[in-house]
């Protein structure tokens, strides 16, 4: 829809109706939600992602410790993945607390790696294998994933709400014609020539 016809809707005229004034409005409205609204929306939700993220992080690295397990088994033959990288596998192993206790249970090892190796592994509070804590490579990721959200939604509620407004709209223009026709069409089939 040319911008001339959009603001026809909003000049003062005969052929002007309420329901053009509406959708003109509500078009210039998604408009700005569209390219002021998104932006704020990615960037607002991004900021506050990144504060949660590099608390978690902090969070994570006071309460989990790094320490070397040594494994008690082999680990899988090393068969290449189709990228090229060495799969991981969970292999038996043992490692020290650090509150001193022997402990045993899986940690991840390089496929091939062999009994005797020794591999690092984080442990949480209570000296239980845990995943490693979140570096600025996850805040990132987490950071992105929220923003591109956030923005993404609001664009989808914005031109929603567009696309219901225009359809009710037109639901509304169709049923006053039809109301208008009732009244005129039967004066045109009376004339003679």
């Amino acid at each position: 829809m040319g911008s001339g016809i959009l603001w026809w809707r909003l000049r003062r005229s005969p052929l002007r109706r309420r329901s053009d004034v509406i959708e003109a409005w509500t078009m210039l409205v998604v408009a700005v939600v569209l390219f002021v609204g998104v932006p704020a929306a990615g960037i607002v939700v991004g900021a506050i992602a990144h504060v949660d993220g590099v608390a978690a992080a902090r969070a994570e690295r006071a309460d989990r410790h790094r320490v070397t397990a040594v494994l008690t088994a082999n680990a899988p033959p090393l068969v290449p993945d189709v990228d090229g990288s060495v799969p991981l596998h969970q292999v038996p192993a043992r490692w020290t607390a650090p509150d001193g206790a022997a402990r045993t249970g899986d940690a991840q090892a390089p496929a091939g790696s062999r009994r005797g190796e020794r591999v690092a592994v984080w442990l949480d509070r209570h000296g239980q294998v845990t995943d490693d804590p979140l570096d600025a490579d996850d805040v990132a990721l987490r950071v992105f994933g929220a923003s591109t959200a956030a923005a993404a939604g609001t664009a989808l509620a914005a031109l929603i709400t567009l696309w219901a407004v225009r359809a009710i709209l037109g639901k509304r223009r169709m049923a006053a014609w039809d109301d208008e026709w009732q009244k005129t069409g039967p004066e045109w089939g009376s004339h003679k020539s």
